[in-house]
């Protein structure tokens, strides 16, 4: 398995699927026919706020839809890190996910749209090393994304190590061509009884494919 290229200053701007808002509360989602998507959430002060996703085009903030809102709660959802699920008609599933991108950093609210089966991280521990690879609908996710601002970014894999009741923020991995491998040598301070990956996943044309998390325990 290759190894990876590793980071220690993990990125602060240029997130590859829509970021939306810090410190989001009551966060709601509604998709018209066209496939526009409205986001609703109160900021700390209770003032509402929205953003209109379309479905082409740069987001626009304050932003509303026009006709009415077509999706349903998808309650069966087992998307990582989702607070809201929807599907509409066609089949394609909406969320909104909240994590806290930059360890000791705000938790930020991101705005994912999809179609089948979300994105998918494996990782195992194994002769000293955290393995593992990073999937969409049976593809490799690697190499560089472009952003709804017209940036582009690598594909990132956040580590943590579990440090108690709490996780520290080790490094973040990119994901190789051709195979989305990962590999992480851990240091013997970084022993720990489980590790948690969050992948950071990318834009793929109409998709902004689901960020996912999975905690990995260590044998």
């Amino acid at each position: 398995m290759a190894l990876l290229f590793l980071i220690a200053a993990l990125p602060t701007t240029a997130e590859a699927s829509v970021w939306v808002a810090n410190g989001a509360r009551a966060p709601a989602l509604r998709v018209d026919t066209r496939g526009n998507a409205e986001v609703r959430w109160h900021d700390a002060r209770g003032r509402l706020h929205t953003l209109l996703v379309p479905h082409r085009g740069s987001v626009l903030p304050g932003g509303r839809i026009v006709g009415r809102d077509v999706s349903r709660q998808q309650t069966a959802s087992r998307v990582s890190l989702a607070v809201v699920v929807r599907r509409t008609p066609d089949g394609r599933l909406w969320a909104l996910q909240r994590w806290q991108v930059v360890a000791g950093g705000p938790v930020g609210l991101r705005f994912a749209r999809w179609s089948g089966e979300a994105t998918v991280v494996s990782a195992e521990v194994t002769e000293g090393r955290l393995v593992g690879m990073a999937m969409y609908h049976g593809r490799p996710l690697f190499g560089v994304s472009p952003t709804t601002a017209g940036k582009r970014v690598r594909v990132l894999a956040y580590i943590d190590a579990q440090s108690g009741s709490s996780w520290t923020r080790l490094l973040g991995v990119f994901p190789r061509s051709p195979d989305a491998a990962f590999s992480l040598l851990l240091r013997p301070e970084w022993a720990a009884p489980a590790y948690r990956v969050t992948l950071r996943a990318p834009n793929l044309g109409w998709a902004y494919t689901p960020d996912t998390r999975i905690v990995v325990t260590n044998p």
